[in-house]
């Protein structure tokens, strides 16, 4: 079985497609554990997904009543990089030339300032190319296969079919628990996940 880590998973919305698969188990750790308390278990660790919070890297951070602070912002970043760097150190023997991960990634948004701290995404996409309701751009860094990109029409109707699935308006994401916030806006979109598995 294959051990894939979910770091800042309260959510967990991003790894479900392994988390449903029976060649996988998924550790996830969210607030209650929390990533700064978290080390990997002493086993093959075979892919890492973090979604560290984007509070302080969002241009939509513009009425908060607390000013932007990127070292907090930085601070479960770094633990997620952490983590991935002890997985990475877990060579079976000096002449070892393969990745002890055969994925790891980092998700945040693409217009947000994290940017500045990782350089240039592996990959971006917007959730409209996936049949979502709504442009979010999102950026994935890390080591992993590019996702299949659709090249799709932003969505426009009330309902759309991508990819094999109909997926919810926004007003329905709201209905269903998602929070007016935009709180669902968080989640991955299942044919986002479903082409990143």
């Amino acid at each position: 079985m294959k051990t894939i880590l979910h770091l800042c998973a309260d959510r967990g919305s991003d790894s479900k497609y392994y988390q449903e698969h029976p060649d996988y188990k998924v550790i996830c750790v969210g607030q209650k554990i929390g990533v700064e308390n978290f080390h990997p278990p002493n086993e093959d660790i075979y892919g890492i997904i973090a979604n560290p919070p984007c509070t302080m890297f969002s241009i939509a951070r513009t009425t908060a009543k607390t000013p932007r602070d990127l070292n907090e912002g930085m601070r479960l970043v770094k633990e997620c990089l952490r983590i991935i760097w002890e997985c990475q150190v877990r060579i079976k023997d000096e002449h070892q030339r393969e990745s002890p991960l055969k994925f790891w990634c980092i998700e945040n948004p693409g217009s947000g300032s994290l940017r500045w701290f990782l350089g240039k995404p592996r990959f971006e996409y917007c959730q409209s190319e996936y049949g979502q309701f709504f442009t979010k751009k999102t950026a994935l860094w890390g080591n992993f296969n590019e996702p299949y990109r659709p090249f799709m029409e932003p969505c426009i109707n009330q309902s759309a079919t991508c990819l094999g699935g109909n997926y919810a308006s926004s007003r329905k994401h709201k209905e269903k628990g998602f929070g007016g916030d935009g709180g669902w806006k968080a989640e991955c979109p299942p044919p986002i996940r479903k082409v990143f598995f």
